[in-house]
């Protein structure tokens, strides 16, 4: 060993040593198995770890399993094994089978998943663990049971955007956070002084927390470091971030050629300093591992291997495709034929009714916890919506983040996984595009790619739209984005009650859920604030007038200005009957094809770009599913292909849709 510890010195028995050295010596060869059945055209696609195990085995040696919390990566068998995944469940998922705990087949291999052991899902996008890690160890300091939570990546992840957002967050918020980096001398490809700028562990300064580079081939120095970092994290005094040195053996993986970028050469030196080498020489050396041991081992674990390949290869493969894409499917409801019953309250504009909701939130519900850029304290947002929860709820509750949208949403994810409602405002939806990798890749894809095991209560609010001389980059339309990805759900209130509705029923679903406020409309509309419970179900649209002639389908800022056209068509003969989507995903479709069979006619009314805006997609199910019902083709009435919005008043007046240009497309349709 190139270090002078010993594993009594670091709280280890005899018996826990060899341990570790079976659980490493079981990570090998599960990876030659691996790859072996790959070879043999058994395994479609395999990761290895062999070089690893040293950093990955130790490294749990220093966890507490019945409270800490592990995010590995996909090339952490050593971590999966040893913090007690069986060799059963990792070849179930290297063939795919419905039975596989981290994805039921549907994830590559070593895609590491399960809420029992408090291993968040993982998914093949690099460096999304990082923030999802800093918001599980928020969750854990605001439960205050002293979990520690620990994730793994490569040094090629610490490029990533997320690492840094992740870092920071853990730093200012001093959480208990370990960040292990097995820093193997390659991006697939890449080698490190062509991607790392500097040391990795000289990083951890900057973010205001200890730092550590260590040979990540000496389990017990992996072991020590590791030690005094949760023994730091557990204090309360923050972070850690560890970068393990240590090389793969293998390819990146089955599909990589690693002869065509190192020599073997290069690869022969790295297997002298191999870790499973060492620990076994330090285990002879201190005679705790005899030659008999040594093969009884060696025999228990390729055996048990063979069972495990046998009983996983004849297991019953997945069949569902479309289950777990939520965690609550909305079931269709009856179509609405009707205005709802007319709502009693005082009378307040939407971002009063945003803030009444929130509190009312905060209020009922404990494990709520809002977060976002400048909704803190006095500020309470730049549009006021979150003013007074701070001072009510507590810090804890409602702060401030850096400036940083990926890890607003990804922290998030994570806290969410603890056990947290987490409420993520994005200030402006223009700047939502950050964390576009986090809602689309992450959020939207946990309960599908975990089995349903995971699911992700969060609800992002953010306005969105123009009408307010915001130029380009304050009045975009994002919603098409967001409505076009499976297990996302997006709502758009236009009234006070539909605010308070939707927020609760956001609030109480257990998947992510999509909130985009028409700030056109924060001081513009008014309307009734119901009092006691109202909840507004998901994937229910709303009949704003009834009417014969043609059927206006809108949402958001045009739902409103829909309504005021409505006295200005009935004056010219013309009868429009005006849906209120409100839900864009789930969509009530009953209630479009009921209406659309009765006028004959649709028109489809919203304020992002007419070119593969959510209305081409009404516009493609009417002419579907309605066709033998239309006397017109459908008409679409939205922005031109520019970019949302010029800055100058005259350019954005005459771009934006107003109740008497509605009225004009009305008037065009029904002539047919």
């Amino acid at each position: 060993m190139y270090s002078d510890l010993d594993h009594r010195s670091l709280g280890l028995t005899d018996e826990q040593v060899i341990e570790m050295y079976r659980l490493m010596l079981l990570t090998r060869r599960v990876d030659d198995r691996m790859f072996a059945l790959q070879r043999q055209g058994r395994a479609a696609f395999v990761l290895g770890s062999s070089g690893h195990e040293g950093v990955q085995v130790a490294s749990v040696f220093a966890l507490d399993k019945e409270r800490d919390w592990v995010l590995p990566y996909y090339r952490d068998m050593g971590v999966g094994l040893a913090w007690g995944f069986t060799s059963l469940e990792v070849f179930l998922g290297v063939f795919a089978k419905r039975d596989d705990p981290s994805s039921g087949g549907r994830q590559l291999p070593s895609h590491w998943s399960d809420p029992e052991r408090r291993v968040f899902t993982q998914s093949s996008v690099i460096g999304t663990q990082f923030p999802h890690a800093a918001g599980v160890a928020h969750g854990l300091k605001l439960a205050g049971d002293g979990g520690v939570a620990v994730v793994y990546g490569g040094e090629g992840s610490t490029s990533e955007g997320d690492w840094h957002e992740a870092m920071n967050w853990a730093g200012i918020h001093r959480l208990p956070l370990i960040c292990v980096i097995e820093n193997n001398h390659y991006a697939i490809s890449v080698p490190s002084e062509e991607e790392v700028a500097g040391q990795i562990a000289d990083r951890a300064r900057g973010y205001g927390f200890e730092g550590h580079q260590i040979d990540g081939n000496d389990p017990f120095q992996v072991l020590a470091t590791m030690q005094a970092a949760v023994a730091r994290a557990r204090a309360g005094d923050g972070p850690t971030l560890i970068e393990a040195e240590t090389y793969r053996y293998y390819a990146h993986t089955s599909d990589d050629n690693d002869t065509l970028y190192r020599s073997r050469e290069e690869v022969e030196r790295w297997r002298k300093k191999d870790p499973l080498a060492r620990l076994k020489q330090y285990l002879i050396e201190n005679r705790l591992l005899t030659e008999a041991h040594e093969a009884e081992i060696d025999d228990e674990v390729v055996e048990s291997l063979a069972r495990a390949v046998e009983e996983a290869e004849a297991a019953p493969n997945p069949e569902e495709t479309s289950s777990h894409v939520y965690a609550r499917v909305i079931e269709p409801s009856p179509p609405a034929t009707a205005p709802e019953p007319v709502i009693e309250g005082p009378v307040v504009n939407l971002i009063t009714a945003i803030n009444l909701a929130l509190h009312e939130i905060f209020e009922q519900n404990d494990d709520v916890v809002l977060f976002g850029e400048d909704v803190a304290r006095r500020k309470g947002g730049v549009f006021k919506a979150t003013e007074g929860l701070t001072d009510r709820f507590g810090a804890d509750r409602c702060f401030n983040t850096p400036i940083a949208e990926s890890s607003i949403i990804g922290c998030a994810i994570g806290m969410s996984a603890t056990g947290y409602r987490v409420l993520p405002e994005i200030q402006f939806a223009d700047y939502i595009h950050p964390a576009f990798n986090q809602i689309v890749s992450e959020a939207a894809r946990v309960s599908y790619r975990s089995a349903g095991r995971w699911n992700v209560p969060i609800v992002i609010r953010t306005p969105y739209g123009a009408g307010i001389h915001g130029a380009q980059y304050h009045s975009q339309s994002v919603e098409a984005f967001y409505a076009h990805v499976p297990g996302l759900k997006v709502v758009i209130p236009s009234t006070p009650a539909d605010v308070k509705g939707l927020l609760h029923t956001a609030v109480a679903d257990p998947d992510p859920v999509m909130v985009l406020e028409p700030k056109k409309l924060y001081r513009l509309a008014r309307g009734p604030y119901p009092e006691g419970d109202h909840q507004v179900p998901l994937g229910r649209a709303a009949i704003r007038h009834v009417g014969r002639d043609l059927t206006i389908v809108t949402y958001g800022a045009m739902a409103h200005f829909a309504m005021e056209a409505v006295p200005l068509l009935e004056d010219l003969g013309i009868s429009p009957e005006v849906i209120d989507l409100r839900s864009l995903k789930p969509l009530d479709w009953a209630t479009i094809e009921e209406s659309v069979k009765k006028t004959s006619r649709a028109l489809i009314v919203h304020e992002d770009n007419e070119f593969v805006g959510y209305g081409a997609e009404i516009a493609a199910q009417i002419a579907d599913k309605t066709f033998e019902w239309l006397d017109a083709p459908v008409k679409r009435y939205g922005l031109p292909d520019v970019p949302i919005m010029p800055y100058a008043g005259s350019l954005e007046n005459k771009l934006y849709p107003t109740p008497e240009t509605i009225v004009e497309r009305a008037q065009e349709l029904a002539k047919y």
